[in-house]
């Protein structure tokens, strides 16, 4: 049955923000292809607006145009996964000496609040959910150290970091358990205005996610292909 799209919002709209959930948490896997046609009985709109959508995604770098015209959703490579791992091991416990540092009280209820939610939700196994809180705290770290180009990148590297967490996720679904520890200890030394200790904690997280990562990527799973 066709997915209903609301009138309240233009069809583009609608559609890119629905491609872009999809790729984001796993609906469309790596590497698979998106056929107008079946997008069209899918969504059940006209190409136009399937290929509006296509085109800001393509600028988003969540899907790849081939040049004989086929489509794909983007798939990372193990290169690309290291490399995040370089860049947010060196980021975010920096980021996170300077939350301790600068953070106001408000951002510290923040931090708590979502720490909260996210703990909440990973009991009801709402992986989708659970994702976007978690993205969520690390950004608001970001945002709390003060630095407006650490929170930019941090933002920026959200579609890569989205499949890094959905690649953990298919081989370790139980991930955001241990998360929410993890999570704890970086929130505490912020809390206690602990630079070390919140950039410790903070490095530790990321490096078990990129082992985690690692090990996903050593275990063979489902192709993405047409649909």
């Amino acid at each position: 049955m066709p997915r209903m799209i609301k009138r309240s919002e233009t069809l583009q709209e609608q559609v890119y923000e629905y491609l872009r959930e999809q790729i984001l948490f796993g609906g469309l896997a790596p590497g698979q292809r998106l056929i107008e046609e079946r997008l069209c009985e899918e969504t059940g709109v006209s190409r136009s607006p399937i290929r509006e959508a296509i085109r800001r995604l393509e600028k988003d770098g969540l899907v790849v145009v081939q040049a004989q015209g086929g489509v794909t959703v983007y798939q990372p490579t193990l290169d690309d996964f290291t490399s995040l791992f370089e860049c947010r091991l060196h980021l975010e416990p920096a980021a996170a000496r300077f939350a301790a540092e600068r953070r106001t009280e408000e951002e510290l209820a923040d931090l708590q609040e979502l720490s909260a939610r996210m703990a909440d939700i990973a009991r009801e196994s709402d992986a989708r959910r659970t994702h976007e809180l978690h993205f969520a705290f690390h950004q608001r770290v970001a945002e709390a150290s003060k630095n407006p180009y650490m929170a930019k990148i941090m933002n920026d590297l959200k579609v890569l970091i989205s499949f890094y967490r959905n690649a953990i996720l298919q081989v370790h679904p139980q991930r955001p358990e241990t998360v929410i520890s993890e999570h704890a200890a970086i929130l505490d030394a912020i809390r206690r205005r602990d630079g070390d200790a919140a950039a410790a904690s903070m490095a530790e997280h990321i490096t078990r996610d990129f082992r985690l990562c690692m090990e996903a990527n050593r275990t063979p799973t489902r192709q993405g292909g047409d649909r």
